[in-house]
């Protein structure tokens, strides 16, 4: 009986850390979408240049994992 308990307590303790691993996830992610944002208003071409990282850094490091890329332009960006 004691053997059962412990698979109920290990199934609560994987929820949990299933549950804090996408709080942390969610967290990086909107980071790294704000600070991405920073960059690219404060300094466009090592925005640029950071895509351009990006774009290799999948390509070459995380086979099986495709990303399509949106190029979007702001009306500032079309005015310089």
């Amino acid at each position: 009986m004691e053997e059962d308990e412990n698979i109920d307590d290990n199934i609560e303790d994987s929820e949990d850390t299933l549950y804090l691993m996408k709080k942390l996830f969610d967290s990086v992610m909107i980071f790294n979408s704000h600070f991405a944002e920073y960059i690219r208003q404060n300094d466009k071409e090592l925005f640029k240049r950071a895509v351009d990282y990006a774009k290799t850094f999948t390509e070459e490091d995380v086979p099986g994992i495709i990303m399509d890329y949106i190029e979007e332009d702001s009306d500032e960006d079309k005015s310089t």
